[in-house]
């Protein structure tokens, strides 16, 4: 019976030092600040269409907390190994465009434990039309195409990263989805 108690109490640490702690200490002693990152990046040719300056670039500190969606196509039967490159490459593509798109969201991402979770999407429509909502909320977002030299077919779209941005805005856009 303390074996149990002692679990429960350990889970609620772990939780509180390692997620909810970070962010509120964030969020209490910075949220003062005014400036993120200025410095530019030399390397912006795949930032076509990103728009600096919509709602996420208001993102904050006191938007936290932050999360990053992965939704992976499972329509396409990928390996694991697939899925794991394919979802890097999503999260690249979404922290390269983050930078431009809402940096001092990137920047509370950063420090509140980068979380990020990967989600099964039934088909590659769904994923587009989750694409579609994103793009309505100016979510930073990267949708990747295999380019076809292994498991699946060119051009096929493998993963739609979403994100880092505050949690309430996935509420009604990937709620529906299930853990991978």
């Amino acid at each position: 019976m303390s074996s149990s108690v002692s679990e429960k109490g350990s889970e609620f640490l772990y939780f509180f030092t390692g997620a909810l702690l970070p962010t509120l200490f964030l969020w209490a002693f910075t949220r003062k600040q005014t400036n993120g990152d200025n410095s530019s990046n030399e390397d912006d040719e795949d930032m076509d269409g990103v728009e600096e300056g919509g709602p996420s670039s208001k993102w904050g500190y006191s938007d936290a907390p932050y999360k990053m969606v992965l939704c992976v196509n499972t329509e396409l039967s990928m390996g694991k190994g697939k899925i794991a490159a394919q979802c890097c490459h999503a999260a690249v593509g979404c922290y390269k465009r983050a930078s431009k798109q809402c940096p001092k969201g990137l920047k509370a991402w950063e420090r509140t434990g980068c979380a990020k979770i990967a989600l099964k999407c039934p088909t590659q429509d769904e994923l587009e039309m989750i694409a579609a909502k994103a793009m309505e909320r100016d979510i930073p977002m990267y949708l990747v195409e295999d380019a076809g030299r292994t498991q699946i077919a060119a051009g096929s779209r493998t993963v739609l990263g979403l994100g880092p941005a505050p949690t309430y805005v996935f509420e009604d856009i990937t709620s529906h989805l299930k853990l991978m």
